[in-house]
């Protein structure tokens, strides 16, 4: 109770701006849990994947239940129609798919970093009418009185330390997720040179067993 209590009389001597690093501190946020969301869903949407295109060229279950993810689903059905037709396309089924892939996961990286960077900003704005205000006060009743000079100080202070408090662990999450969204594309162009390997040797392997009939 007593670090909220802190944390509440802070806010408030901190005036607006204190209300709006908060809003812009949500944002950011908002921004990063979607699309930590966003990058976990195509990282499981993968794995199926993978896993279902390895039992389609084992035969194992040459008919998949659907993955659950659209480009993937989309991308099952044209590998399995290009192992079937001579690798007709393969290439690009491969480019088709990662153009429709990468850029929504690229998406809103920029966004959220603008939402970052405001924080901070904000917080100097803060500390310049913190010490405007400590000017005003100085000016209006000199500096005999240190509780009006110390409250502009105090709004100056708090509003800096806000900003920075809402910036550093937010820009720390975005990092992670750049980091985590570059090696899922790493490992989608890997797949994508793999597979298309993959479909030329079905391909070839279906022809020799069509020949030999």
């Amino acid at each position: 109770m007593d670090l909220l209590y802190l944390f509440l009389s802070d806010f408030n001597s901190g005036g607006i701006l204190m209300t709006i690093i908060f809003i812009v501190s949500v944002i950011a946020w908002m921004i990063g849990i979607r699309k930590w969301w966003f990058i976990t869903n195509v990282y499981t949407a993968r794995k199926k994947f993978l896993r279902v295109v390895e039992e389609f060229f084992r035969q194992a279950r040459p008919a998949a239940k659907p993955i659950g993810f659209e480009t993937y689903d989309r991308l099952y059905r044209q590998v399995r129609y290009a192992a079937g037709n001579g690798a007709i396309g393969s290439k690009g089924i491969m480019r088709e798919f990662l153009i429709g892939t990468i850029p929504s996961l690229e998406r809103q990286f920029s966004t959220m970093s603008a939402w970052i960077s405001v924080a901070p900003l904000l917080g100097l704005l803060g500390t310049v009418m913190g010490m405007i205000q400590t000017f005003h006060v100085i000016t209006d009743f000199g500096i005999g009185n240190p509780s009006l000079t110390a409250q502009g100080i105090s709004v100056a202070l708090l509003t800096t330390q806000a900003g920075l408090t809402a910036a550093f662990p937010a820009m720390i999450f975005h990092n992670y997720l750049i980091g985590r969204k570059n090696t899922l594309v790493a490992h989608m162009l890997n797949d994508c040179e793999q597979l298309v390997n993959r479909i030329a040797i079905a391909a070839e392997t279906a022809k020799e067993d069509f020949s030999h009939v």
